[in-house]
């Protein structure tokens, strides 16, 4: 029976919430400011001899989301590598459609503020000449069925409707509806942005690890974004782990 070992990231502690609280024999190594957690989850499962989680807090933006993704990857041993790196956290939404709590798979993720022109098209990532990352199949499937299924039994009552699509990232928080409205134009089907999956997404991509990214969302990415973001976060802390909780019963079965 082997070991599973789940990476999640998330830009803030409270997107983590009470995680760490669940995990035993915790330890944690510093680089710089930066301070990773690997520990055991208290939960028995049949499938799994024991399932292991690294944790961080990146902080915002792409750099210190890479940075992240980058030190939790090198620091897993060869014993127990990384299976598979969950990114999760709030987002701004751009589909009319979706509403403060309503979670969003990523079925692909592209990175809206790459420009490479002339030399390449307009969002394309010149390493590995892709303008869209596309995540794991199997472990996208498996967290869509996790959360579906938890959803269906009465859990995640704080949540809304789960849907999949074209999540956007960039090193913006987006107020402005203008622009908004440009870039839905120019990413048909976006459905909503932020500041670091994408980012996490082609680290991941680029070191043949499986990754998955989550987001709940928070605010209308309009004029009202920073005052609905805050006040939303402060909810959001005290439930982000049932979440957690539910993608991890989920994909350890």
């Amino acid at each position: 029976m082997r070991h599973l070992h789940i990476a999640l990231i998330s830009a803030m502690r409270e997107e983590i919430g009470n995680t760490l609280n669940h995990l035993n024999d915790i330890s944690s190594k510093k680089f710089g400011d930066l301070e990773i957690y690997t520990g055991k989850w208290d939960n028995k499962t049949d499938n799994f001899q024991s399932i292991f989680i690294s944790l961080v807090w990146s902080g915002w933006g792409k750099v210190s989301a890479s940075r992240a993704a980058t030190r939790l990857i090198s620091n897993s041993s060869n014993e127990h590598p990384i299976d598979c790196i969950f990114f999760t956290g709030v987002a701004g939404a751009v589909d009319s459609k979706l509403k403060q709590w309503d979670v969003v798979l990523a079925d692909k993720v592209v990175q809206y503020d790459m420009d490479a022109r002339p030399l390449f098209k307009r969002f394309y990532i010149p390493a590995l000449n892709l303008d869209r990352l596309t995540s794991s199949e199997e472990w996208k499937k498996k967290t869509y069925s996790a959360i579906l299924n938890a959803k269906n039994k009465g859990l995640l009552e704080e949540f809304g409707s789960i849907t999949k699509g074209l999540i956007g990232t960039g090193d913006r928080f987006i107020s402005d509806q203008n622009f908004l409205v440009e870039l839905s134009k120019d990413l048909n089907g976006l459905k909503a942005i932020e500041m670091e999956g994408a980012a996490v997404a082609q680290v991941a991509s680029q070191e043949g690890i499986p990754w998955v990214i989550i987001r709940v969302i928070s605010d209308e990415a309009n004029s009202d974004a920073a005052q609905n973001f805050s006040e939303f976060l402060e909810i959001y802390k005290k439930n982000s782990w049932d979440l957690l909780n539910a993608i991890l019963l989920g994909i350890s079965k």
